[in-house]
């Protein structure tokens, strides 16, 4: 490895020159390291805390409670962002979309802790940095606040529930995009609203990313309306969402619909695996970090359990290649597993994780080749 990328590859019969540095992985398997493509880290709860959550009938009673259950832990956020980082660091995920939210209560509070934990994070994960309305970008009046947050360095615009929320399709899309073409910055809309209804504003994002050409920048997540409505219908949809290049990211629910993905997948649409949830928070206390562990429960839901597509599952999960290439970064995992179907099965602790050739965690990680250095 040099500078931070992948300069030579030996077959394992060959021997290495003298001199050479060497670290012994031992039988380790390598693995790609991960990408979250959907995550909140604003939202995180103390692991050693209980805090009660009660039902609620609607979207707008969980908003309301959400915001409740967080301000009585409003001054440990940065700290508790940083311990789910850590947590999802230790996992193998290097690299991250972010959602912060942002409304007028709050003003841009969160999305500054996001930002110092960017910089912070910098050598360790490459982290994108979403501005979230969680509350409604009309609904909340959040558009300035939206404005800010990517004057002040947000890759991507964001929104949630156009018809459900903030009951208006076109004047929420139209503000969505003047804000992304504005500031060159891509969308990634949280679309919970059901059936034919999340098509249609899916079918009308698409007329707005043909409008803006903004292909190839427009993603939409969840999209559980996608598992609720006819196969036929997700075909033709599927068809224009690949000429966009829109691409669909699924936390793989298992409490609700999901995508067909594998009707995306044969169309040619792009679909990424985000964890939404990392632990308690004031949507589920079912939330976990570990993206393999996600890959599995995708695998294990659409019954993959051939090897060929077991290993398809880590393209989900992962934006490089299982097999190593000359050039490409040096992002991996280390794990005791027999090859990639086998970790994807058992979810073995990551031994190891590198970002850029550089050992950030890890149970190994004060064994690993930096701190041999470093001893000498």
């Amino acid at each position: 490895m040099e500078s931070g990328k992948i300069s030579v590859i030996r077959p394992f019969y060959e021997q290495i020159p003298e001199g050479e540095p060497v670290w012994d992985a031992d039988g380790l398997l390598l693995l790609p390291s991960f990408r979250d493509a959907h995550v909140h880290l604003d939202k995180a709860f103390p692991d050693n805390q209980w805090i009660s959550r009660s039902r609620t009938a609607s979207i707008f009673d969980q908003f309301r409670m959400e915001k409740e259950l967080l301000s009585s832990i409003k001054s440990r956020q940065l700290e508790l962002s940083k311990r789910t980082l850590d947590s999802m660091l230790a996992c193998g995920t290097t690299e991250a979309r972010i959602h912060v939210d942002i409304d007028p209560e709050i003003g841009l509070s969160h999305f500054e802790n996001m930002l110092l934990l960017r910089e912070e994070y910098s050598s360790h994960m490459s982290i994108e940095l979403v501005a979230f309305p969680q509350q409604g970008l009309l609904r909340s009046n959040s558009v300035p606040y939206l404005r800010e947050a990517l004057i002040m360095g947000a890759d991507a615009v964001g929104g949630v529930d156009p018809a459900g929320v903030d009951r208006n399709v076109e004047r929420c899309l139209d503000n969505v995009f003047q804000l992304a073409v504005e500031f060159d910055a891509e969308i990634d809309l949280h679309l919970h609203d059901p059936g034919h209804l999340g098509v249609y504003t899916i079918e009308k994002m698409l007329d707005f990313t043909e409008m803006a050409g903004w292909r190839g920048k427009v993603a939409v997540s969840h999209a559980y309306c996608l598992g609720e409505v006819d196969a036929g219908v997700v075909h033709e949809l599927a068809e224009r969402m690949a000429e966009e290049q829109m691409t669909v990211i699924t936390s793989v629910p298992i409490d609700s619909a999901m995508p067909p993905i594998e009707i995306l997948i044969s169309h040619g649409v792009s679909v990424d695996i985000g964890t939404d949830h990392t632990g308690l928070d004031a949507w589920t206390p079912y939330g976990d970090p570990d993206l393999l562990r996600r890959g599995r429960r995708l695998a294990e839901k659409l019954t993959w359990n051939d090897d060929s597509r077991m290993a398809f599952a880590f393209g989900l999960i992962s934006p490089k290649r299982l097999e190593l290439q000359v050039g490409a970064p040096a992002d991996f995992v280390l794990v005791k597993a027999l090859n990639p179907q086998h970790a994807l099965a058992i979810s073995p602790p990551r031994d190891l994780v590198c970002k850029r050739g550089v050992p950030v965690s890890g149970s190994q990680l004060k064994n690993s080749w930096v701190c041999e250095k470093e001893e000498q």
